[in-house]
């Protein structure tokens, strides 16, 4: 299958959600390896995630963790591309010849200031994320002049809103989210599954 913009889906805790998003051919597949996040994966459940499915490139999300931890555990396991919330470490890993993904999570003005920042950098992507309506804006403001990086949606992601995320700049794509299963092999996905059909490419 082919969809219609670049997906990624972060927070893979399960080999369901996995297969289920390389069917649909997304091009990324996050696992959250941070210890102190509440969709952590251990290494040894994401190397088996992994050895079962084909298609999707791997992102480790690292969250807030230093560029030291993150370099000790990518050497040990090397996923193509690293996800961090800290432009410092952001900086720090490119600097190493990583592939990084910055995570911007906009809350306050300081977010705001952030995100100016980094999207005048070059990285592999950065995904910005809005918890704050009210901001909305003024982050679509700073997204209108331009970034040196594709820019990934993950606010206001909704099947209503598809057609505008994919046909109107800035955004080169989006980013949604995995869930927990009840059961190995029990699974609900309605909303994922929602989107990733209405992002099919009609034969």
């Amino acid at each position: 299958m082919k969809l219609k913009t670049f997906v990624k889906v972060g927070s893979i805790t399960n080999l369901s959600d996995a297969r289920f998003c390389a069917g649909f051919g997304v091009d990324l597949l996050g696992f959250d390896i941070n210890p102190s996040s509440e969709n952590y994966i251990s290494l040894d459940q994401a190397n088996e995630i992994m050895g079962w499915v084909a298609g999707p490139a791997f992102v480790a999300e690292f969250g807030d963790m230093t560029a030291a931890e993150i370099l000790k555990l990518q050497e040990e396991n090397k996923f193509p591309y690293v996800q961090v919330n800290l432009m410092a470490v952001a900086d720090e890993l490119k600097g190493k010849n990583h592939q990084v993904i910055l995570q911007v999570n906009i809350k306050s003005q300081e977010g705001l200031n952030e995100l100016s920042q980094a999207i005048a950098n070059e990285y592999a992507h950065i995904i910005v994320s809005c918890q704050a309506p009210e901001l909305i804006p003024a982050v679509e403001d700073i997204l209108a002049t331009g970034s040196e990086t594709p820019l990934l949606k993950a606010y206001d992601v909704e099947l209503s809103q598809l057609d505008h995320i994919i046909q109107v700049q800035p955004f080169s794509g989006i980013e949604l989210k995995g869930s927990q299963e009840d059961k190995p092999g029990f699974k609900e996905y309605d909303e994922l599954a929602d989107i990733l059909e209405a992002l099919e490419e009609e034969d």
